[in-house]
């Protein structure tokens, strides 16, 4: 150690240096080469299908590629995006409307159903376990299948959910309806992410020390002022990553989307929209990859304050 005052060691013990003259506990030469060498495989991986997709995407919507071989693709530069914010501009917005909106429902629904799910599993009761299990078994199912599963029980013809409101003498076209499709796509939504947020919630919940649930019982705090006042602040990065994940992945969604409602009836989110231009009908992959961007940047637009605001709580919690 070296005295401030004189510049000279001090009579503590020595720091231990490496070869290299970094300090002990730092690696250094052959162990730094194996840690950037194990990197590697992984590092070139997300080379190949995260950041060269990527920046494929952002080329292809400076193009007119259709995706049709013989066909070739011309540099346009921005008349896609001039297209976007203009000719197709109603369709855009309606679909940024319906993207937020079931982006925000989704989110504040799904953490705060897995949080009440989750005070209630975290307790050590006979037949917890068979419950966790259920709880988490969408989150293991397909796409395909969750969709599948949803359009049979609410088919309008003769499904489970039309029979049970023919006893009330009511009807409904359920995904067929402008009215009800977007509430319906976003409760299977949240049923099919619903056990993955509440297993992480847990894994906080588990992380609490005992000693505080008892000083605080000891204090005379009741069931919600304990979750109020210990559960809920102990378990904040367990909230950024769910919350995080939540917009993120409901921002991004358009497989579900595809299979129960194929975008219609106010379920065009810009996801279902990028699908359709680049897919379907007229495949128009450059106009599609335009909608692409456009939706990484709102997502950006969305999750960079968004995890600003919850690390920041996070410092101020913990």
């Amino acid at each position: 150690m070296v005295d401030r005052a004189t510049g000279k060691p001090s009579s503590g013990a020595p720091v231990p240096a490496s070869r290299g003259g970094a300090r002990a506990g730092v690696f250094g030469g052959r162990q730094r080469a194996a840690i950037y060498l194990s990197m590697l495989p992984g590092a070139a991986i997300y080379l190949v299908l995260g950041i060269v997709p990527s920046a494929a995407t952002a080329v292809i919507s400076l193009t007119n590629y259709t995706g049709v071989p013989g066909i070739p693709a011309n540099f346009v530069g921005i008349q896609n995006y001039v297209q976007a914010f203009t000719i197709e501009w109603p369709g855009v917005a309606n679909s940024i409307v319906d993207t937020l909106i079931f982006a925000a429902a989704v989110t504040v629904v799904q953490n705060v159903l897995a949080l009440l799910v989750a005070e209630m599993l975290r307790r050590r009761v006979p037949g917890v376990a068979f419950f966790r299990a259920l709880i988490f078994l969408p989150a293991v199912l397909g796409v395909t299948v969750i969709g599948l599963l949803w359009a049979l029980i609410f088919n309008p013809s003769g499904g489970p959910a039309a029979n049970f409101l023919r006893l009330f003498h009511v009807t409904t076209a359920f995904f067929g309806s402008n009215t009800w499709a977007l509430p319906l796509v976003i409760f299977v939504q949240i049923w099919a992410s619903l056990g993955f947020t509440v297993l992480v919630y847990l894994s906080g919940m588990n992380a609490v020390p005992v000693e505080m649930y008892e000083v605080a019982q000891l204090d005379g705090g009741g069931a919600w002022s304990v979750f109020r006042f210990v559960t809920f602040p102990m378990i904040a990065p367990s909230v950024t990553v769910d919350v995080l994940l939540a917009a993120v992945g409901s921002l991004n969604v358009y497989d579900l989307i595809y299979v129960l409602t194929d975008g219609l009836y106010h379920t065009n989110t810009l996801g279902m929209f990028m699908f359709n231009s680049a897919f379907q009908g007229s495949g128009n992959l450059g106009f599609g990859a335009t909608l692409s961007m456009m939706l990484f940047a709102i997502t950006l637009a969305v999750a960079l304050p968004l995890q600003r605001y919850l690390r920041a709580r996070e410092a101020r919690i913990l």
